[in-house]
């Protein structure tokens, strides 16, 4: 068992070794947008992304966002949400239908315009 642990370790040695000295091609993947010039000629004062600073300003601390979380934990168990009625039933439901279709169709036909 020894043995079989120790030619795995030196087999795994030896393949990372082995990736590790492949020199690959420098390859440029994400090359240069057809749009970059457009963009710059619309607006030059756009920061570069050398420019950019490497963390935001402004972010609020995790008091703060706690805090607000804490609020809308509130406000969710303040909801309380309407009892569900009866349903209407098909025959119930078509007739209101109907009846809104009427009542829409009036309400054009009294239309000036």
């Amino acid at each position: 068992m020894t043995n079989l642990r120790l030619i795995l370790l030196l087999s795994a040695t030896a393949a990372l070794s082995a990736c590790a000295s492949v020199d690959l091609p420098s390859l440029e993947f994400m090359g240069q947008s057809d749009f970059s010039d457009e963009i710059k000629a619309l607006d030059p004062d756009y920061p570069s992304l050398d420019e950019t600073p490497d963390l935001p300003a402004g972010v609020r601390s995790g008091a703060e966002w706690d805090q607000d979380a804490r609020e809308m934990e509130a406000l969710f168990d303040a909801f309380d949400a309407p009892e569900d009625g009866e349903a209407m039933t098909e025959d119930e439901f078509n007739a209101a239908f109907d009846a809104a279709q009427t009542e829409a169709k009036a309400y054009q036909r009294d239309d000036p315009s």
